[in-house]
């Protein structure tokens, strides 16, 4: 019997190993399960796009109860009375100044109502009545010029006001305040009539007037508003000379009585942002 001859073990492992076959192989393995993830996706078909739900979004400010751009907002101060120039429907419908109280407000309010606060009652008292017959030609102007003087005095002792005194003036005569706002006062009513300010109701959603228009110190005071109360929301490009009906001598009151009307109606509860560094 002839014997079978085996070949070498290095022989018998070139001959069984595929060489370069293998990354082919593999290469055509991948490229059939790509094939087969296409088909079956195809046959699923797309699934349908998701849009979570995000909400009605923020409200506009209106919607929000502040006051829209070019309007002007107002805010009570904390446990403050109510000024008594002040619609009684418009104080209850604000809300209390916080931090968060847009800068351009109008802050409303005096003295404390969790307090006796006589004092405050009293100069509040006092600042009306000058008003009340401020608009006297006999000696309404002396009146108020008192009233002032007083207003000041009292203001260096109050945070809220120290800061609206003026410390140095200029002027070398006394203003005639009983001129100047007589001759705004019939301006304002034989040319506009009505509220001389409006504000936004944040209950009401739109503007309304924020005195109290059966209070007629307070119109007679706030007459030459438009031109007096320079603010970013108040007093935009009005002529002094047309709210004083051309008159020199009641436009010559108006730089004047200035600094002063600023600190009266701050007095009075109602306080208009004050200019700060040139910024509003």
């Amino acid at each position: 019997m002839n014997a079978r001859v085996l070949p070498p073990a290095s022989a018998t492992s070139r001959a069984s190993s595929p060489g370069k076959s293998a990354p082919t192989n593999r290469v055509g393995t991948a490229r059939a399960l790509g094939l087969c993830g296409l088909i079956a996706a195809w046959l699923s078909g797309c699934p349908a796009t998701q849009f979570p739900d995000e909400g009605p979004g923020q409200p506009s400010d209106i919607a929000s109860g502040i006051a829209p751009p070019g309007a002007i907002g107002a805010c009570r101060e904390p446990f403050a009375k109510r000024p008594p120039v002040v619609s009684a429907d418009l104080w209850e419908h604000l809300r209390r100044c916080n931090k968060d109280t847009p800068r351009r407000y109008l802050r409303l309010g005096y003295g404390r109502v969790d307090a006796a606060d006589a004092v405050a009652d009293q100069r509040m008292q006092g600042i009306v009545e000058a008003l009340r017959s401020g608009a006297s030609e006999k000696d309404g102007n002396q009146r108020m010029l008192t009233m002032m003087r007083t207003v000041q005095r009292d203001a260096l002792s109050e945070p809220k006001l120290a800061s609206r005194v003026e410390r140095a003036s200029g002027r070398t005569n006394a203003c005639d305040y009983g001129y100047l706002f007589n001759t705004t006062d019939k301006v304002q009513r034989e040319r506009q009539g009505g509220c001389p300010l409006v504000v936004f109701d944040p209950k009401e959603k739109r503007e309304v007037c924020l005195f109290d228009m059966s209070q007629r110190e307070a119109l007679w005071l706030t007459s030459a508003w438009s031109c007096l109360g320079f603010t970013d929301t108040v007093g935009e490009g009005s002529s002094c000379y047309r709210a004083c009906a051309y008159d020199d001598f009641c436009a010559a009151q108006v730089s004047c009585s200035a600094p002063d009307f600023d600190l009266a109606l701050c007095s009075l509860g109602v306080c208009v942002p004050e200019k700060t560094a040139g910024i509003l």
